[in-house]
């Protein structure tokens, strides 16, 4: 490496690390999926987010942050203006910020936002309750303040804003929306308030929609009100004669509904732990789901700007690219009947074993629209599947190894069984032999006659056997608390041990690569094993992916899909075995328990949420340190890679371990020094 690329790395270290005075998390991926463009993690809880050009301003609850968002998947720090307390709502006219502060003495806090460096306080008025959400419009600023209802504040000189006129709802009014001379106000278990503003001092009820919901926001389009509510749904109201609002309808949102933005025809729901989520409204009779997107925290409120949703998440400032809503990384998804646990795919059919449903057959030919073949009940709940030509082998937990024929995927037929002395769990097809995982140790079953497969030998483990991979003459199996035991099964009525490596969790799977083994060790990750010396395996790294649960490995190339259970799918790039860091992920619905990579398709078991398609080619590993993408690596690179670290951009967490520290600076002068392929 040239001298002068050297200086510039140990400049890069060196600063680097003096702006690491704490450690700070990243959240967020990596790489970036087609609707994803980049996020702003916030000090503290952020709560809403206003956007004024290419500018954002959140309110988080320590405080006013400005934002540049002119490259979305970059947001840069400009400016805040930091009080304690809670600041839950923004709302910005030309160069003035105003916001409330939800604590205890709730209060209004006007700044002045022209030099957004320098943000300075112009005045502050203090309200009766709790200030949660502020609407500005002329003259006046509308305070929805919880147990003291609506107030109206002049704000024609702010630097001395005065209260002349308030509505106490019968509530507790959460949010505000104003349209012409009337105010309507999410008034939580009380509904929607309607209120007459067109005298501010004296303002008036005109009417109530009340249900006996939570609501928490309200978003006013046309002649329709959508209020967001706590029970997980959006009810729908004809305000077309506001004297006498009539219910249209409503539908149910997966999780407590924090916000609603409408644009068009379409509603964007901040949506809690669900992220956001996007509905077609045009018909109030049938409306429907498009899409969503699975934010790192609790999306809190939503606003959009042309084709792009921005979402205040908890801890951060998501930026989500909505042009086309549908949410590209999920190519389909099949509901199975039961608890998807495990799944073999071949061609364009997936078998899964699907629990007490037994094993589910299914058309993966349009992966958008997969549909059942047939399937098949076993006597009790499956587990795992393989497939070996057409026959499918599915260990039933207490039923042990089930052999059904698939030759009809239409209607599978039972051929024979083994029951395996304890709780058949994992299992793998070689020829005419399975081996076992029955949480005892492994159990070598002779099925070259299915009708009445037959013993040859087994191995008891110290700890519970999970699964079984088999390479050659030998087993790996992945033995819970026990780790990875090694077991010879050149002669299979006498499988002997050859070494083991106790992981620091639970071992549940694992995958074999040339002389490296992968094991899915549950919270402690995915092990990385030097099994070269097989009597005596080494560990070559551990790599623990943020909330680790891992369950599930499948090694393609150079990259590692990791099965991590509540987190869904995690994407490892393990070129260089003892640096792996990360490339992405994907939250599923449910518990992803197992994962199959078919070309730039990932096929998820995922519990309860069944069969999860999704498309991974989004996830490029060629040359990560081309920052810029303009092909090459140079100083531009750097430059973007110094930005990224500096402002915590999960783009600089090059190890991928949620932190942003110094193994993120030396895999990055690692990979840079590689060069592109």
């Amino acid at each position: 490496m040239h001298i002068y690329l050297q200086s510039i790395f140990a400049a890069i270290a060196l600063s680097l690390i003096s702006a690491a005075v704490s450690q700070a998390h990243a959240d967020g991926m990596v790489c970036r999926n087609r609707d994803y463009l980049g996020s702003y993690e916030s000090p503290s809880r952020t709560y809403e987010v206003a956007i004024q050009n290419t500018t954002a301003y959140v309110a988080d609850w320590a405080g006013l942050q400005i934002l540049d968002i002119s490259d979305p998947s970059n947001p840069l720090f400009l400016g805040s203006y930091g009080k304690s307390g809670k600041f839950e709502d923004v709302a910005v006219v030309d160069t003035t910020a105003y916001f409330t502060n939800g604590g205890f003495d709730g209060d209004l806090h006007i700044v002045d936002i022209s030099n957004p460096a320098d943000p300075i306080l112009v005045g502050m008025h203090i309200t009766p309750s709790s200030a949660q959400d502020v609407t500005v419009v002329g003259d006046y600023a509308y305070v929805a303040d919880l147990d003291s209802g609506l107030l109206i504040i002049d704000i024609s000189d702010p630097s001395t804003p005065l209260s002349i006129g308030s509505y106490d709802t019968p509530g507790r009014a959460r949010a505000v929306e104003i349209v012409g001379s009337l105010a309507y106000v999410a008034d939580w278990h009380f509904g929607l308030q309607i209120i007459d503003i067109s005298i501010p001092t004296a303002p008036e009820l005109i009417s109530t929609y009340s249900y006996g919901e939570n609501s928490r926001s309200v978003a006013i389009h046309g002649s329709t009100a959508y209020l967001a509510s706590n029970y997980d749904d959006i009810k729908m109201i004809d305000i077309s004669n506001p004297e006498v609002p009539v219910n249209m309808g409503s539908f149910d949102t997966p999780n407590p509904a924090y916000d609603i933005t409408i644009h068009g025809t379409t509603a964007y729901v901040a949506d809690s732990r669900d992220g956001l989520q996007i509905y077609n409204v045009s018909d109030p009779a049938d409306v429907e789901f498009i899409g969503s997107y699975e934010t790192p925290g609790q999306s809190l409120s939503v606003t959009t700007n042309g084709t792009i949703a921005y979402v205040a998440d908890d801890t951060s400032l998501q930026i989500i690219d909505v042009s086309d809503p549908k949410s590209p990384p999920l190519l389909g998804a099949y509901q199975t009947p039961d608890q998807a646990f495990d799944l073999v795919v071949l061609g364009t059919t997936a078998y899964i074993a699907d629990g007490n449903s037994g094993l589910q057959i299914i058309d993966i030919s349009d992966s958008m629209a997969p549909s059942s073949f047939g399937s098949y009940a076993t006597l009790d709940e499956a587990v795992s599947v393989a497939v070996n030509g057409d026959i499918a082998y599915v260990a039933g937990l207490e039923s042990g190894l089930e052999i059904v024929d698939i030759s009809d995927p239409e209607a599978p037929a039972f051929l024979g069984s083994y029951e395996t002395p304890s709780r058949a769990i994992g299992l793998a097809v070689v020829g005419t032999t399975v081996y076992v995982a029955d949480g005892s140790g492994i159990q070598i079953i002779d099925v070259s006659t299915p009708l009445a497969p037959s013993i040859l030998g087994s191995y008891d483990t110290p700890g519970q056997a999970n699964s079984i991979t088999i390479v050659g003459t030998t087993g790996y199996v992945a033995d819970g608390s026990s780790g990875m035991q090694i077991i010879d099964v050149s002669n299979p009525t006498l499988p002997s041990l050859i070494g083991s490596y106790d992981t620091p969790d639970y071992a549940l799977s694992v995958e074999i690569i040339g002389t490296t083994a992968y094991v899915a060790d549950m919270d402690s990750g995915l092990q990385i094993i030097d099994i070269s010396t097989p009597e005596f395996p080494n560990l070559i790294e551990s790599w623990e992916v943020p909330s680790s649960d891992v369950r599930g490995v499948t090694i393609v190339g150079t990259t590692a899909y990791l099965a991590n259970g509540r987190s869904g799918l995690q994407i490892i790039d393990i070129s260089d075995s003892a640096a792996p860091f990360s490339l992405g992920f994907y939250d599923t619905d449910d518990i992803a328990h197992s994962v199959v990579v078919v070309g730039s398709i990932a096929y998820i078991a995922d519990e309860d949420s069944g069969l999860q398609i999704i498309d991974v080619s989004d996830c490029p590993k060629n040359c990560l340190t081309d920052l810029n993408g303009d092909g090459s690596l140079d100083f531009f690179d750097i430059s973007s890679f110094i930005s990224s670290y500096t402002f915590q951009d999960p783009t600089a967490d090059f190890n991928g371990d949620g932190l942003f520290d110094f193994f993120d600076i030396s895999s990055f002068l690692t990979a840079f020094s590689a060069g592109c392929p």
